[in-house]
């Protein structure tokens, strides 16, 4: 009789984890998505946790790693419908990536033109609804040209940007603005900015106030003073840019870089500028990035970069690759200052055709970087080459110094992960 009671009660009795314990579970599965969705199904409990982290990066673009995808129009479509049945949903979105067309277009003929994201009415109500955003990237496979974007889109951007108040990373791909101000006007609206990465985008010279849109205008003019951004992380990737120095230097800076952290130049025309940039952020600057292209070999002042911790140079001219790389850690090495713990050099160039890792070797087991704890090189080659085994064998030596990763440039794999993207990850803090 004991036992049939006992037994009664517990098949009467439903057993339920706390909820702090769910959260912490959930948590950990982030970015495992399909877990999530399953999570989600579980109970209405586990349902808010689960959003947060399905709903916390959102890309609208025509293609993934696995192929074609629904056209993101209607995609944009669909996530719009699923944001009016729970509008909570959109406040779990705290990344969002926007591509306008698709490069597998031409072998994908199925689909249907990839021109969508200015003329989209259902992305414009999306970007209404958007109050925690903290990472916004907007890309195109051609050209967005500023003055030919519909009034709506241009309206419609500025308001999401200024009504992010959580916004801190802003990435324009592709763009070409027909003025300094056009843009800096843009940029004005980002009232807590820490993070701006600007790739292949050109900014013009054309002084026509008439190309500015008429909600930014009457912002700016009744505003006295609009605060700079106080940026932490610049990327200046394929970027054409007469204004640069003013825009940075000028009387009233559109942008603050007196606290810099990461600072990232790839194929800028102006070596000039750059070496401005770099004695301005002297005192901040962490992580460096360069891509020199065809500049002239010279050496960089860092004898002020004090926090200097890491440095990663990608080169792709045969005859200037180690010449580069031997003189940029020369400057390292003459300022007593630097405390360099990370260096990577990338050569998307035959092997065969470099000479001197010997030199390079010697230079960093030198006293001056006795802080270093990584050294990343990545090869145009398999590890099987000639030229390859060549380096690893007179870098051999650094491994008492640092640890030492050679890698195969190319490969998904083994790429390195920092690229142009950002080492700070956390740009909210």
């Amino acid at each position: 009789m004991r036992l049939s009671l006992r037994n009664s009660y517990m098949s009467t009795t439903t057993f339920r984890l706390p909820q702090e314990l769910v959260d912490h579970v959930i948590d950990h599965l982030y970015n495992d998505y399909e877990t999530l969705r399953a999570c989600s199904r579980v109970a209405q409990a586990w349902l808010p946790t689960s959003r947060y982290h399905l709903f916390a990066k959102v890309c609208l673009q025509a293609w993934t790693g696995h192929g074609v995808t629904q056209f993101p129009s209607g995609r944009c479509k669909e996530l719009l419908s699923v944001i009016e049945s729970a509008p909570e949903i959109a406040g779990y979105i705290r990344e969002l990536e926007i591509c306008e067309g698709a490069p597998m277009h031409i072998r994908h003929p199925e689909l249907q033109s990839a021109t969508w994201v200015t003329s989209e009415p259902a992305l414009l109500s999306i970007f209404k609804r958007l109050k925690n955003l903290r990472h916004l990237e907007i890309s195109s496979a051609s050209i967005f040209y500023w003055r030919t974007l519909p009034a709506a889109f241009q309206n419609a951007l500025c308001s999401l940007l200024a009504t992010s108040s959580s916004l801190t990373y802003l990435k324009l791909h592709s763009w070409c603005f027909p003025n300094y101000t056009s843009l800096a006007v843009l940029l004005s609206h980002c009232k807590n900015l820490k993070g701006l990465s600007l790739s292949s985008t050109t900014v013009e010279d054309d002084d026509l106030a008439e190309h500015r849109l008429g909600c930014v205008i009457e912002e700016w003019d009744g505003c006295d003073v609009i605060p700079s951004s106080k940026l932490e992380v610049l990327t200046l990737d394929h970027v054409t840019f007469g204004y640069l120095d003013y825009w940075l230097f000028g009387e009233t800076p559109m942008v603050d870089v007196s606290s810099l952290r990461e600072l990232r130049v790839s194929h800028f025309s102006d070596l000039h500028v750059i070496e401005k940039l770099l004695l301005a952020v002297s005192g901040s600057l962490e992580h460096l990035h360069l891509k020199p292209g065809q500049w002239r070999v010279r050496p960089l002042d860092l004898s002020h970069s004090t926090c200097l911790r890491s440095v990663r140079l990608t080169l792709e001219e045969a005859d200037t690759a180690l010449e580069w790389a031997i003189e940029l850690l020369c400057c390292i090495k003459s300022s007593a200052s630097c405390i360099i713990e990370r260096v990577a050099l990338e050569f998307f160039i035959d092997p065969n055709k470099l000479d001197g890792w010997e030199h390079l070797q010697s230079l960093l087991s030198e006293s001056e970087f006795s802080s270093l704890k990584q050294v990343e090189i990545g090869l145009f080659a398999s590890p099987t080459r000639a030229g390859f085994i060549r380096a690893e064998t007179q870098l051999a030596g650094l491994k008492d110094r640092a640890e030492l990763r050679l890698y195969h440039l190319g490969l998904k794999s083994q790429r390195s992960k920092r690229q142009l993207s950002p080492r700070i990850s956390r740009y909210e803090n």
